[in-house]
């Protein structure tokens, strides 16, 4: 499941909501601002992240990495319960209340995968990877067998299909050209969107079964060596992972939980197929060798020109005469699945400020997830030595670590729905990194609100290759990336309004995506409302989910000198840290709204295009002017706090109205179809899985052309944006009566740690 979300297409126009002097960096060469605290706690501030900026350590990350990938280690077996026990231990040796968090989950593993090429000759396929004496962690006789997590038993013969990536436009070119996947087996390249909604569309195509493989061409010796000698898949690489249909709930098939029906529904496992999420037809993976063995005697229609990979061999569509038998037989069992929760108690302990990655891999996992645990835990480790020194969180700080996510974020969706009032009345933001180091190139995803902090926090850390800025780097890369202009101008004309909101971002900004899914920020936004971040670095990483990704290929290809794993644990310290002393929450809510509002001017020509009347638009975009609206005064009220004493009880009120800002914007009946999904201005694409899609309700619906229910989602959207413009009001209201007539020793500039 677990891949960097990549939203690039999805952009916000964000303004400062309160900001003061930057002063000088710590760590970066450019000034990096501090927003949202008061004048005098600047110096104080600067100085505490210089402390904390001068712990993480490379030698330590290795260390911690080669330690979580000792093993396999994949959801629901006695291995990942060793790497909690090893967490639980490293977070009390830094000073944290920690504990593990235990779950029954209901997760399959896998007893037997066969594929045979049975026409119009016979081949045994389904080969195993390749073992490299070079990599002895790649002998190991016992690990685990490759195959797709819920994927349903089954046994099948029938002719193969080809259907390129299997999204929803492949299927409308096989209808053009008259191929049926009905009573056939599909063979899809992965790639472009989650394979679980592969699954979907072959199942609702009537199809037998799915056959998924890895392309040369996306992540293969197309895009240059391949290891042990390098970076890309190898021609016998696997890729696993989640067919659960995430989306439409993650977590606990067996157990789902929704605003229409908050208590868990229990579905007994003899009728497990009651559970909307899990597939009805069986999924394999299969390497690309096993794929070229394939297309070699597929014949039928040849494939269009896009539709042709870089195997050896002529694409064709069939149907056959390839013909394959598939058996796949899945042991279902409820498995304990164990999260580890790690509390620094603040002075504040009613809010919490959250980071998480996920423990559990689907071999060794070294960088996903375990660059990101690594990291995490020097970040940890850090924090830790600052408490040693003297140091008091103003807030808490809470560092999860979550099981399960790779079949189906169920370790971090469990606890968020077990937990989820606490969560809502104390978090103030989720900050999650997976795949936490592939190379050099940061990237990152967020809500609006966000967007800034993570660019200030980019500008206070030092990149390891170039000596300026994390943020000069990011923003010089994608600057020089094919297409980067383009696909920035694109995001615009979806309604990002960039360039058009004064004050806000800009085409020379670093880019901040948009979170879709895949990642465990997902039970925290999409469900429960929390601003959430997503974030790591990037590079050339052809082993995802594949025996391959372990410690050899971090250290000779992904970060051999592990500078960037201490780096990922800088910038997730200096974001913790930030919205742990701010003063106000350096959350801009007021951006927020107006890139919302950008966004809605663009519903009416939507509709338009397909047919629907844009006077039902009206609501969304009026709601939303006036939401844009009430988002100046609320800026401009809070700008006027700079210079002013603060009464800290009003702080505390703002900082609440701000921190569940979010949650104003959920529907509590949820999106249609799939009601676990609350948020309306953002979720992951129906048919898409890893993207977002802004106005989800609205905009899907549309698409389906049932004007019932679109009148029912565009006045859900505009009650929510009403909603929010009342609390932007009162947060400008909060913030005029924050104000103190004269400095008094106890509450002069909110010093005092509320």
């Amino acid at each position: 499941m677990s891949r960097f979300a990549r939203g690039a297409g999805v952009a916000f126009a964000l303004a400062a909501t309160i900001s003061f002097s930057p002063g000088h960096s710590p760590g970066g060469q450019n000034e990096a601002p501090l927003r949202g605290f008061a004048p005098l706690r600047i110096a104080d501030e600067r100085a505490l992240e210089r402390k904390f900026l001068s712990i993480p350590d490379a030698a330590h990350a290795e260390a911690n990495l080669r330690r979580l990938t000792s093993e396999p280690h994949s959801a629901g077996t006695e291995a990942s319960h060793r790497v909690a026990g090893w967490l639980l231990e490293q977070y009390r040796s830094f000073g944290f209340d920690a504990e593990i968090v235990t779950y029954s989950a209901w997760i399959p593993l896998p007893r037997e995968v066969k594929l045979e090429l049975t026409a119009p000759a016979r081949k045994p396929l389904a080969s195993p990877e390749e073992q490299f004496p070079a990599d002895p962690d790649t002998l190991d006789s016992h690990l685990p067998r490759a195959s797709n997590a819920y994927s349903p038993s089954g046994e099948v013969t029938g002719e193969i299909v080809y259907v390129n990536y299997g999204s929803t436009e492949d299927y409308r070119t096989l209808d053009s050209l008259g191929v049926s996947v009905e009573g056939k087996i599909v063979m899809a390249r992965y790639g472009r969107i989650y394979r679980g909604i592969k699954t979907r569309l072959a199942e609702q195509h009537r199809a037998l079964g799915l056959i998924l493989y890895s392309d040369p061409e996306d992540d293969g010796f197309a895009m240059g060596e391949t290891y042990p000698h390098g970076p890309w898949r190898p021609a016998s690489g696997i890729q696993r992972g989640s067919v659960l249909y995430t989306q439409l709930y993650p977590g606990d098939p067996l157990t789902p939980v929704s605003a229409a029906s908050p208590e868990p529904t229990s579905i007994d496992p003899a009728n497990a197929l009651e559970a909307a999420n899990l597939p009805r037809i069986p999924t394999m993976s299969i390497n690309a060798q096993d794929a070229a063995a394939i297309f070699a005697v597929l014949r039928g229609q040849r494939a269009l020109r896009n539709w042709q990979g870089a195997l050896d061999a002529s694409y064709h569509i069939g149907p056959g005469p390839a013909q394959v038998h598939m058996k796949i037989a899945m042991d279902y069992a409820e498995r304990p699945i164990y999260d580890v929760i790690a509390k620094l108690h603040g002075a504040a302990d009613y809010e919490w400020v959250l980071l998480g990655n996920h423990h559990d891999a689907w071999v060794y996992g070294a960088a996903d997830p375990g660059s990101g645990t690594a990291s995490m835990l020097e970040t940890a480790r850090a924090l830790g030595e600052l408490v040693r020194g003297g140091w008091k969180p103003r807030r808490t700080i809470v560092i999860c670590h979550w099981d399960a996510e790779e079949p189906g974020l169920i370790g971090s969706t469990k606890w968020v729905e077990a937990n989820r009032a606490e969560v809502q009345s104390k978090a103030v933001a989720y900050i999650n990194t997976d795949v936490g180091v592939t190379g050099s190139n940061f990237a990152a995803a967020a809500t609006p609100s966000l967007q800034e902090l993570i660019r200030d926090a980019a500008r206070s850390v030092n990149d390891p290759a170039s000596g300026g800025s994390v943020y000069a780097a990011w923003r010089e890369n994608f600057a020089h990336s094919p297409g980067a202009r383009d696909e920035q101008s694109a995001a615009g004309r979806a309604g990002a309004g960039a360039e058009a909101s004064p004050g806000g971002a800009n085409a020379n900004d670093a880019p901040v995506g948009a979170l879709g899914a895949g990642s465990d920020f997902c039970p925290f936004l999409d469900y429960a409302g929390i601003p959430s971040i997503d974030l790591g670095f990037n590079g050339e990483y052809g082993v995802y989910h594949s025996l391959y990704d372990d410690f050899y290929w971090m250290k000779h290809f992904g970060d051999p000198s592990f500078a960037y794993h201490a780096t990922l644990a800088r910038i997730l310290g200096i974001l913790a840290l930030r919205l742990d002393e701010s003063d106000i929450l350096s959350m801009d809510v007021a951006g927020y709204a107006a890139g919302i509002s950008h966004s809605a001017a663009d519903l009416p020509a939507r509709a338009i295009q397909v047919g629907v009347d844009a006077a039902m638009m009206k609501p969304i975009v009026d709601a939303s002017n006036d939401l844009a609206a009430a988002a100046a005064r609320a800026s401009q009220s809070l700008q006027s706090l700079a210079a002013a004493p603060l009464d800290t009880a009003r702080l505390r009120e703002i900082n609440r109205a701000i921190a569940t800002f979010d949650q104003l914007l959920l529907a509590p009946e949820g999106l249609p179809g799939r009601p676990w999904y609350e948020h309306l201005i953002f979720a992951p694409g129906s048919n898409a899985g890893y993207d977002a899609e802004v106005f989800p309700g609205v905009v899907e619906t549309i698409t389906r052309g049932d004007p019932a229910q679109l009148r029912q989602q565009c006045d859900a959207l505009a009650a929510a944006l009403r909603r929010a413009g009342a609390r932007l009001d009162e947060i400008a209201h909060l913030a005029q009566s924050a104000q103190l007539p004269a400095r008094t020793p106890a509450s002069a500039n909110g010093t005092g740690h509320n």
